[in-house]
């Protein structure tokens, strides 16, 4: 074989693997956690993270149209991050994902913004109750269709990690 068809089939096998790759990205969906929970199994994870997920609704968190949070989505807020401030024993990082929706009337702000907004709302409050910047991972849903904005809630995962990672 020479060196010219050595490296056409070493690129023809590069092209494969990211196919396939690319295919089992695509048929993961909304199956993520599912996804990284395994894989984290798969390759051997010293102790499972365990993960509580808490979803509030936006229409008590947030003021209509803003990413200003209500006195509750305060209080709410702030609760979930009292209980994630870091301890000698126990690392907590929390997953925000906050809706991209479009909601009804005239607003400032598109709905990107607002979700980006609404997200950095969130995680003031929690900085301001001693979260670590690295204990936070801000992720904006996927837009979708279905209930309106006001009805979609903001998940918060807050999931257990060693400490120091």
């Amino acid at each position: 074989m020479t060196p010219a068809q050595r490296t056409t089939v070493s690129f023809l096998d590069l092209a494969l693997i990211m196919t396939g790759v690319m295919a089992m990205i695509a048929s993961v969906g909304d199956r993520h956690p599912a996804v990284a929970e395994a894989l984290a199994d798969s390759f051997g994870s010293s102790a499972p993270a365990s993960a509580e997920r808490v979803t509030l609704k936006l229409a008590r968190l947030f003021e209509p149209q803003e990413a200003r949070l209500t006195d509750q989505g305060m209080a709410d807020i702030a609760a979930l991050g009292a209980r994630a401030r870091p301890a000698e024993s126990k690392a907590v990082e929390i997953g925000i994902m906050v809706p991209v929706v479009a909601e009804k009337g005239a607003s400032r702000l598109d709905r990107w913004e607002l979700a980006a907004a609404r997200t950095a709302a969130i995680m003031r409050v929690l900085a301001d109750q001693g979260v670590a910047d690295s204990a936070m991972v801000p992720d904006l849903a996927r837009p979708g269709a279905g209930s309106a904005g006001s009805e979609r809630g903001v998940t918060l995962t807050l999931r257990a990690t060693a400490p120091g990672q």
